[in-house]
């Protein structure tokens, strides 16, 4: 049963809502029962990830007290942030093997939804359940769905790289990674598209050894990138509309373009921070305080976050809140980097939360934060006994 269940983690990530929480929920109430069964749930409150989380969580649950929000607004973000707390649970109750096991799946499944996305966009793929709900959703679907675009073919060539492969097995991996990067360049969503650079270099960064061979593998990303831009149409194309809405935006409420009105946003939230910059206005504030800065009626009002996790959680829980956000952000990234190459998949994981955070609520959306993290507890369990091998004695 739980074979079956950590494998449909790796498809869930593209699935609707519904099945992302049964396959996250799943596993973290069976990893939790397995660490039950075993006694070691001290093993669990010693885990710097899982303080971490509770460090987090627990400033945000705290928040309740000063929260000026109604509890329709608070409570459905507190239930959001708890999620991070079975994190770490999966991580390490779920074995390593079967862990690889869901990171191959995952990394089937990105090459199978760039296939779909090729063939929708020839004509190729009727139009259905299929086709509006997985290879072309609407909304933030879509959006979430060029971010693990982008996160599976980093594993896919995470995969291709691995040493103990035979010469077809690699071929077949870097085959899977352009097939999931095709998909990645024809979708219309720029999140991938920026966040793919940034895997890459980590993943360089990461794999070789000395500081000349990894900037060369910085130079070669970068180098890559740059001829995405300028030679690919759809590429080029989404990135230059967000480079000219910058480039022509004005500091107003009456900004209509997708990055004029991210500015503005980042404009009013700031304001927010500066008005209560220690502890912040309380979980599920933003939305009220947004409401009272902005005109009822214009395009921007009806934005329900501010597109940006760091400004929601400065607004909110103030620069204690963002302390408590980027000691777990960046400690489970250092923690992964220092497993080694056991560590590469949660390190690319923890990076996609970290930097496409920057441009979404991604752990306040559920159709982002449950695909993540459930790729960063099983990517979390493959690097968990390199972890443990090289712990010293006490």
């Amino acid at each position: 049963m739980y074979s079956a269940l950590a494998v449909l983690c790796a498809w869930a990530v593209f699935l609707p809502i519904g099945v992302k929480y049964l396959a996250f929920l799943g596993c973290g109430a069976a990893a939790l029962r397995v660490l039950i069964r075993e006694r070691r749930l001290g093993e669990l409150l010693r885990d710097a990830g899982f303080r971490a989380a509770a460090l987090f969580w627990g400033l945000t649950a705290l928040s309740l007290l000063w929260s000026p929000a109604h509890w329709r607004d608070s409570l459905p973000q507190l239930w959001l942030y708890g999620l991070l707390l079975l994190v770490p649970p999966i991580a390490l109750a779920c074995p390593a093997a079967l862990a690889r096991r869901v990171l191959v799946q995952f990394g089937i499944a990105a090459a199978l939804l760039g296939v779909a996305v090729g063939l929708a966009r020839a004509g190729a793929l009727p139009d259905g359940l299929l086709h509006r709900t997985i290879v072309e959703p609407e909304g933030n679907q879509r959006i979430i769905n060029s971010l693990m675009l982008a996160l599976g073919a980093s594993i896919c060539l995470l995969q291709a790289m691995t040493p103990q492969r035979a010469h077809w097995q690699r071929a077949a991996w870097f085959g899977a990674a352009a097939l999931a990067l095709l998909g990645l360049a024809l979708q219309d969503r720029r999140t991938g598209m920026v966040a793919l650079p940034v895997l890459l270099a980590a993943l360089g960064l990461a794999r070789q050894r000395g500081w000349w061979r990894r900037l060369a593998a910085v130079a070669v990303v970068a180098g890559l990138s740059l001829a995405a831009w300028q030679f690919s149409p759809a590429v080029r194309g989404r990135i230059d509309e967000g480079l000219n809405e910058m480039r022509q935006y004005q500091s107003s409420d009456t900004a209509a373009t997708s990055w004029g009105m991210r500015l503005r946003l980042a404009e009013h939230s700031l304001d927010m921070v500066r008005e209560k910059p220690l502890f912040g206005h309380g979980v599920g504030s933003w939305l009220d305080q947004w409401r009272a800065r902005v005109q009822p009626g214009l395009l921007i009002s009806v934005h329900l976050t501010p597109h940006n996790e760091y400004l929601l959680v400065a607004s909110q829980l103030g620069l204690a809140g963002i302390a408590a956000l980027l000691w777990l952000l960046i400690g489970n990234a250092v923690r992964a980097w220092r497993a080694g190459p056991h560590g590469l998949a949660a390190l690319l994981a923890w990076i996609a939360i970290t930097w496409s955070a920057l441009f979404n609520v991604v752990l306040r959306d559920a159709k982002f934060a449950l695909p993540l993290l459930l790729i960063a507890g099983m990517a979390g369990a493959v690097a968990r006994p390199n972890v443990l091998a090289r712990q010293k004695p006490l």
